[in-house]
């Protein structure tokens, strides 16, 4: 049985917008611009037969959830552990603050790193991962995910992926089909 998962990206908030770390200790929601991308997203997602979208708790990604939810007449749910990852004494810093171990969280397949005090790479993906495969058990064929830029980058890191520039309201299409995941072209 196949389950596809247009899995995107909140649009953007203030804290984006100023370079700094969010995490899951932050929880702020969408600035004007986040709103207009989320408008945008619809566009995106509209001919893509979605019969429902799970969001994370927080703000930035349920409010995204929500917009497009609303103009394609869709229910959303929300699951705890869809998250943004936790980056411990980072958030709310500058990403420069904490360089070096950016740069280190970065690295694909360096699973075991984490930012000071925050949430192992492997644990956040472990996390992520155990939701989206009891999403598959659920009845709908085609589903919405809304997230965030960490919890896609390990996704994405995860089938080889090297990249961390999602911008705000990408969206990439994950695939599972009888229990085997891939991913399913680019980040659109």
């Amino acid at each position: 049985m196949k389950k596809d998962f247009f899995v995107f990206r909140h649009g953007e908030t203030d804290l984006n917008k100023a370079l700094k770390a969010q995490g899951c200790g932050m929880d702020v929601d969408l600035n004007t611009t986040g709103i207009e991308q989320a408008a945008l997203l619809i566009d995106k997602l509209q001919d893509k037969g979605l019969e429902v979208i799970f969001s994370s708790p927080l703000k930035r990604a349920r409010h995204t959830a929500e917009i497009v939810a609303q103009a394609l007449n869709l229910k959303v749910f929300v699951e705890n552990d869809l998250r943004e990852c936790f980056y411990g004494d980072a958030e709310g810093h500058l990403f420069a603050d904490y360089a070096a171990e950016w740069d280190a969280w970065k690295q694909p397949h360096n699973w075991e790193v984490a930012l000071p005090n925050g949430e192992r790479k492997i644990d956040a993906l472990n996390r992520v991962m155990q939701v989206l495969d009891k999403l598959c058990l659920k009845p709908y064929q085609t589903m919405g995910v809304a997230i965030h830029k960490g919890t896609m980058s390990n996704i994405l890191a995860k089938f080889g992926y090297a990249t961390w520039e999602i911008p705000n309201c990408g969206v990439m299409h994950l695939v599972n089909e009888n229990g085997v995941w891939r991913v399913d072209g680019n980040i659109f």
